[in-house]
């Protein structure tokens, strides 16, 4: 991504790059490498793949779609499932089948160090660090992405613990669905657990934009975890829940904020924007294949079909299909990830992968190719400066036309019929039916139909007090949107699209879509601002100004200091009679309603009680004495003497060391006031001030603990 952006600063210094990673790629393709010691220079846009049916692995210049480098694997890897882990120059690659991990020294094209991990071991590499995690024993340990030796001690989680991620500052995080917890691990210590799901719920973690959101599939949540603040809590449709035992199927991390989740059986894409807490739910007609986690890059998702060996492509902008990306055309695991900006699809069992830039303009990859660095066939690489480097080409040409073998027994195409019907054929159904929830508002789009005879098209199952504007929507009249006022936020709709059209007959007809997934009249709301805290004779009162369009939202207050505590608030104040402890505090308020909890206003305050004014009592004819501690032994201050009715500035109250009086035994008690009289402020044993309470009790809120 860093050489992406910096490409976009500066074209012509972007210019002059792609034209030295061109000659190096060409020079790769006609020289090759052949000393072993030779410095490879592989393309910065690219990732490795891995080509089992050939026990190695390839690396893949983006930019071109071509292989310009390929390792070996160790000979115990050959013909098992591999997996490549890949950040910078930290390349790993981990035996699913029997936990062995290798690390690929890039430069040298030749595998540096094996060591066997465990088989199931989960091993992940960002930000220059590397972990495992062993996600049945629930162990996690840092390890020398290098060496792969540990790094540090380990730590123990309860297991089963779930798919891992680093986030952008390098600390793993993991999810602990038996606590419905997710942990950070960072500088070898585990950080306090963030609470996103009851106990047992199934939580999938994706890394977005650098921060870690976990989905509850059991309670249709996703919950945002930021580095300062509380999380960000959304309420997913309903739908979510129907993914089953294995959960929505989520990507493992995304270059931005937009998530999109996939709800295996329903067809139902949620695209969740994690920096607002908004989603768009849109009902695909999706054939019942074997998918895997979609992908999502610019305004565009790629659902892997494992079933027709392609990727689904539905852009969320334009709420449509586009022609499916064709990778294997038969049955087959695809392994699909986002790097460098570009989409990439690996049949890791075969030659064929797929590369797919921002654009969504793609190339087609032969990873079998062998005149590369690293192959049977090679010579050592010029470097650009030594004189005897190939000039340069020019810019690629035309993208590659998609490679499209036909062959007996190929799978049907992954998206739906697009033949219109036929002259006297009642239209199709109008499909791709979306739903956006707004504040105050729910916004659904759909697909218009194919066909003769169409009318327009009605928004169905509006219930009673709601309106939908426009009342209908012409042929060909877009943009195809509904916008539906009113509602309540607690409540879940779902709507229909008909379409109407005239029939051979003439007659007016009506064919509504399928429904939509659920959707609510409002979004999560923003964070509280102004919040504000202060010291009254009631305990702290804390107020807050309610964020745009938060409607009947009602608050989460947590505080921490000397009181810890938390409370649901319906206005925007509280008065928090617990809270009359001087001290250090931190108030956190969040809004929340139907569709979510919003990030959390926070502020640290130093709180110090009211002071009040009091009499002396109990001190006629004798001394009263003022200490500098809550103690009777602690140095003296000021000493009263026969002044009863004096007036003192009462400040706080603290407990200390019991105290008697020597010629009463009656006047005991461990209750200390702290006082001004005469411009000398200290401690006197409670009975001497004419407060409420009794010497072995505090009088709070009224008056504050010291």
């Amino acid at each position: 991504m860093a050489v992406l952006s910096w490409f976009r600063r500066d074209r012509l210094t972007g210019q002059v790059a792609v034209g030295l990673v061109g000659v190096l790629v060409i020079a790769a393709g006609v020289y090759g490498v052949g000393v072993a010691s030779a410095q490879y220079r592989l393309a910065d846009v690219g990732a490795w793949l891995a080509a089992k049916g050939k026990g190695m692995v390839v690396h893949v210049n983006g930019p071109a779609g071509k292989v310009d480098g390929k390792a070996g694997l160790i000979p115990q890897m050959h013909g098992h499932n591999v997996k490549i882990v890949q950040d910078g120059s930290t390349i790993l690659i981990v035996d699913l089948d029997t936990g062995v991990v290798s690390r690929l020294d890039p430069s040298q094209l030749n595998i540096g160090q094996s060591r066997s991990l465990g088989e199931g071991i989960q091993v992940l590499a960002d930000s220059g660090k590397a972990f495992t995690v062993d996600s049945v024993k629930g162990v996690v340990q840092q390890i020398d992405p290098v060496a792969l030796t540990p790094v540090g001690p380990p730590a123990d989680l309860p297991p089963p613990l779930g798919q891992a991620g680093i986030d952008g500052r390098g600390a793993l995080w993991v999810p602990v669905s038996q606590k419905g917890e997710v942990s950070a691990f960072r500088d070898g210590r585990l950080q306090p657990p963030v609470r996103v799901a009851e106990p047992g719920a199934g939580l999938a973690l994706t890394i977005a934009a650098g921060d870690p959101v976990v989905v509850d599939s059991t309670a249709a949540t996703a919950t945002v975890v930021r580095p300062s603040g509380s999380p960000l809590k959304v309420s997913l449709p309903t739908t979510v829940r129907q993914a089953g035992r294995g959960g929505v199927l989520a990507p493992s991390d995304t270059d931005g904020k937009i998530v999109p989740l996939l709800v295996p059986g329903t067809g139902s894409l949620v695209t969740v924007d994690t920096g607002t807490g908004r989603y768009t739910s849109t009902r695909l007609p999706m054939p019942k294949h074997r998918y895997r986690a979609p992908q999502i890059l610019g305004a565009k998702v790629y659902i892997p079909d494992e079933t027709a060996g392609a990727l689904i492509v539905y852009d969320s902008a334009a709420n449509r299909f586009e022609k499916p990306i064709p990778v294997t055309n038969r049955p087959s695991r695809l392994d699909v990830f986002v790097k460098d900006g570009m989409l990439w699809a690996n049949d890791p069992s075969g030659p064929r992968a797929v590369v797919v830039d921002r654009r969504g303009v793609q190339k087609d990859i032969n990873k079998y190719r062998d005149r590369v660095a690293g192959g049977p066939k090679r010579r050592t690489i010029p470097l650009p400066g030594d004189g005897d480097a190939p000039p340069a080409r020019g810019r690629p040409g035309t993208p590659q036309s998609p490679w499209t073998p036909r062959g007996p027994g190929s799978p049907p195409s992954p998206t739906p019929p697009t033949t219109p019907p036929g002259p006297g054929e009642p239209p199709t159904a109008p499909a791709n039916v979306s739903v956006t929830p707004g504040a105050g508002t729910m916004r659904v789009g759909f697909q218009p139909s194919q066909g003769e005879g169409i009318i327009g098209y009605v928004l169905k199952d509006v219930p009673a007090g709601l309106t939908a504007s426009p009342s209908s929507i012409g042929p060909g009249a877009g943009p195809f949107m509904f916008t539906v006022t009113g509602g309540d936020c607690g409540t879940e709709y779902q709507f229909r699209v008909a379409v109407r059209y005239k029939d051979a007959q003439g007659r007016t007809q009506e064919l509504p879509s399928t429904a939509s997934d659920p959707v609510r009249p409002c979004v999560t709301p923003g964070a509280p601002t102004g919040l504000q805290a202060q010291s009254t004779k009631s305990g702290a009162k804390v107020s807050w100004t309610a964020p745009p369009g938060a409607g009947a939202a009602t608050y989460k207050l947590t505080w921490s200091g000397p009181v810890s505590g938390s409370k649901n608030v319906s206005g925007t104040s509280a008065t928090l009679g617990e809270v009359w402890t001087n001290g250090n505090y931190t108030f956190t308020v969040a809004a929340a309603n139907g569709a979510g909890t919003g990030t959390g206003a926070t502020i640290s305050p130093k709180l110090t009680g009211p002071t009040s004014t009091e009499k002396v009592q109990m001190n006629g004819n004798s001394d009263g004495y003022i200490r500098s501690a809550a103690d009777h032994n602690s140095s003296l201050v000021a000493t009263m003497k026969d002044n009863n009715g004096d007036s003192v500035t009462v400040h706080c109250q603290k407990r200390g060391t019991k105290y008697t009086h020597p010629n009463d035994s009656s006047l005991s008690g461990d209750m200390y006031t702290n006082i001004t009289w005469k411009g000398k402020r200290g401690y006197v044993i409670g009975y001497l001030i004419t407060t409420d309470a009794a010497w072995t009790s505090f009088n709070g809120p009224a008056i504050w603990k010291c």
